[in-house]
């Protein structure tokens, strides 16, 4: 069956909301492309801005002078590129970031890029053109406060310049402060161990912070369900999925990333049902998408 119509996904891998357009892009992994969609009328149709890109796997989209730049974290190309506002190629930034698996930028335009392979994240900026590590150690899997274990989603915090890091085979969160050797876990289980109870994780793959409250938000991919973690708790709550794997009314399947809105309504790409579907947070009753996609 195909999945690659403009209000189609497939396997779509990461979401990016743009809050001051109100728009919705998506890395639609299966289709190898960029898909935008405008919040303001749903359910909408995508159109096309990135195509014929090997496994993007997060997406940053921030504002220029000409507009909006839109930066990829590519891994099969094992680096992050960025295409600038009407471009129809992207440049690469940075160095190699083998099995690249995530990207942010700052207000300065610095790059942070996590590498799965290398486990640990990177600071490029374009200032200096100077790569530094941030998170992590450099081919160093592990599971002490000093190491990561194949990295997935990042956050970062403008105001503190703290970075938070889905810690994917380690199961857990780790948040590293500026310029820290280590760093500390904020959700799930500091000894690396997977699990399905309130206080563990199980195969994170993206994090988002509320800078003001400190409240950590989790894809808790393998446990089918978007944990909320508040400041210094040592536990998370479900606020979304947790309900077994498949396709009917409260699941996920694959719960790959997640973002909110303007309003704070949470979106999740729904991967493995090739969709994304809108979590009003204040009653947690999901508003599911009348198509196969968005």
């Amino acid at each position: 069956m195909s999945f690659n119509k403009a209000d189609q996904l497939k396997e779509p891998e990461a979401i990016f909301i743009h809050k001051k357009t109100n728009t919705l892009y998506v890395a639609d992994l299966g289709n190898e492309r960029i898909q935008m969609f405008s919040l303001n009328k749903l359910p909408a149709m995508g159109t096309t801005v990135i195509f014929n890109i090997p496994y993007p796997t997060k997406i940053y989209v921030d504002d220029d002078i000409n507009g909006q730049t839109i930066y990829v974290s590519l891994e099969g190309e094992h680096c992050v590129k960025k295409w600038t506002q009407g471009a129809t190629h992207g440049v690469k930034v940075g160095g190699e970031c083998l099995y690249c698996s995530s990207v942010w930028v700052d207000k300065e335009k610095n790059v942070y890029m996590a590498s799965a392979a290398k486990h640990c994240v990177f600071k490029w900026s374009p200032r200096t053109n100077i790569t530094t590590t941030v998170a992590g150690r450099e081919y160093y899997a592990g599971s002490t406060s000093d190491n990561l274990n194949s990295p997935e989603g990042i956050y970062f915090d403008e105001t503190s310049g703290t970075v938070y890091v889905a810690d994917y085979a380690n199961n857990r969160i780790q948040k590293w402060l500026k310029n820290a050797p280590n760093g500390t876990t904020v959700a799930g289980l500091s000894t690396s161990a997977a699990g399905s109870d309130a206080e563990s994780l199980s195969r994170p793959t993206a994090v988002w912070v509320d800078d003001e409250t400190h409240v950590v938000y989790v894809a808790d991919s393998s446990n089918e369900r978007i944990q909320r973690w508040l400041y210094n708790a040592s536990m998370g709550d479900t606020i979304a999925g947790g309900l077994g794997d498949g396709d009917k009314q409260g699941q996920l399947d694959q719960p790959n990333d997640l973002a909110f809105d303007n309003n704070g309504n949470l979106y999740v790409s729904d991967r493995l049902n090739h969709r994304v579907l809108m979590f009003k947070i204040i009653h947690n009753d999901p508003c599911f998408p009348t198509s196969t996609g968005y």
